[in-house]
């Protein structure tokens, strides 16, 4: 990492610092697992890895209409191609973001998430894995609860939840998640790394910090235990930020840094370099023109006057840009009659009562596939003729919703359920 580079994390609503760090204006920002989209994914020898995983972030992403700029790092290469852990920020929900680094001047020279560098600071205290089983690894943070599932010494599957009730929910398609990417295996333990808390949540050039946020209630790791052992760990406060920091001195590591902060920071280290290079003109000038006094006054003026005119005029636009996005959102989203969530909604009122979906994938113009278990195959077609049925309004007036329903792959998985897939078609004319 070079010199002047600081590592920050934006973590429970606030910047914090790593101490004894770096005090440029230039650093590394560590975020949580919930605020990235995070996905692991196996590309094809061959293919170009951001390429191959752009357009399947681009799918997850609750914001369709922001171009991500995806980060991929790869954790395990053979002949057959690599598994790699692709990561985007989308720059609709970092405003908060954006706007805390702006009040400590800071530019992002990249980004990382937090999580992977507490696995890092973590790693020797995991102890070796077995490649014959696997482990699910838990970090807790006043933001989320960061689940890492690991096959030996990668990773198989990422996930975050916000939702500490859910958390069985989510530790068990986690697992799931991992049985697709790297087949099944036993799991062997449970660990949960606890970070202690910071004694001091601040700036280096800022001695008054903000209030401390008070931690949020832990769930019952315990209850974990119904999957496999657990084990308690308790790492440093600032273990994190000390991975985030040995990542980013390599050069393959992630950076899910979004495009406009790429410009900004070019456009920053332009300007910085543009100044210095002023200063010694204007030295040498004023030295050969030293007579000339009151040509450096009037010119450091007409600067002031252009850099004021310019601040207006940036803010006057900034307000500009931010009420057209806030209309254009608010003209997208207000129509939400045959939306994605009222579909989702709609089909969900239909399950029957041990049929439960595990999968929701919404295909504009075309159609909705649908994956999920049933405890019987009868409720299956039985919920395949509720979606044939299903139609908007009442009478004369309803109004089908689904063109043809086709039924996939139905086969039973280890738990003695029945896993399916549904294909639902949307009319080739009509609502859309």
């Amino acid at each position: 990492m070079p010199k002047g580079v600081q590592v920050v994390a934006f973590e429970g609503g606030a910047l914090r610092f790593l101490a004894s760090g770096e005090t440029g204006r230039e650093a590394v920002l560590a975020l949580p697992l919930n605020r990235l989209i995070v996905k692991m994914v196996r590309v094809p020898a061959g293919e170009d890895r951001v390429a191959f995983a752009t357009p399947l972030l681009q799918k997850a992403s609750p914001f369709p209409d922001d171009q991500l700029t995806v980060g991929c790092e790869t954790v395990r290469e053979d002949e057959d191609g690599a598994s790699v852990i692709a990561a985007a920020l989308p720059e609709s929900a970092a405003d908060d973001i954006a706007d805390a680094l702006d009040a400590e001047k800071l530019s992002v020279t990249r980004v990382d998430s937090l999580a992977l560098g507490q696995l890092r600071g973590v790693w020797n205290a995991l102890g070796p894995g077995e490649g014959s089983s696997r482990r699910a690894v838990l970090f807790p943070s006043p933001d989320c609860i960061s689940i890492f599932v690991l096959d030996g010494d990668h990773p198989t599957a990422i996930r975050a939840t916000t939702d500490g009730a859910e958390l069985k929910r989510e530790l068990m398609l986690s697992l799931l998640e991992a049985e697709d990417f790297g087949g099944a295996k036993p799991l062997s333990e449970i660990v949960v790394v606890k970070a202690e808390p910071p004694e001091r949540p601040e700036s280096p050039e800022n001695a008054e910090s903000p209030e401390e946020p008070q931690p949020a209630a832990q769930p019952d790791f315990a209850s974990l235990s119904d999957f496999a052992p657990v084990r308690e760990l308790t790492v440093g406060a600032d273990a994190g930020l000390v991975g985030v920091a040995e990542r980013s001195e390599e050069a393959e590591s992630l950076n899910a840094l979004p495009a406009s902060w790429a410009e900004v920071l070019a456009e920053t280290r332009f300007k910085s370099k543009l100044v210095r290079f002023l200063a010694v003109a204007v030295g040498i000038w004023a030295l050969a023109m030293g007579v000339l006094f009151g040509v450096p006054l009037v010119y450091g003026f007409m600067t002031d006057g252009q850099r004021a005119d310019t601040k207006r005029h940036h803010a006057k636009f900034s307000e500009v840009k931010k009420m057209v996005d806030k209309v254009n959102l608010v003209r997208k989203y207000s129509d939400r009659d045959h939306s994605a969530l009222e579909l989702l909604k709609a089909v969900s009122d239909r399950l029957p009562e041990d049929v439960t979906l595990s999968d929701w994938d919404y295909r504009h113009d075309k159609g909705i596939v649908v994956k999920g278990d049933a405890g019987q195959s009868s409720e299956i077609y039985e919920f395949k003729d509720r979606l044939e049925a299903m139609a908007f309004g009442e009478g004369d007036d309803a109004e089908r919703v689904f063109s043809a329903v086709r039924m996939g792959s139905v086969g039973s998985s280890r738990g003695g359920r029945y896993r399916f897939t549904l294909e639902l078609e949307f009319p080739e004319e009509g609502w859309q």
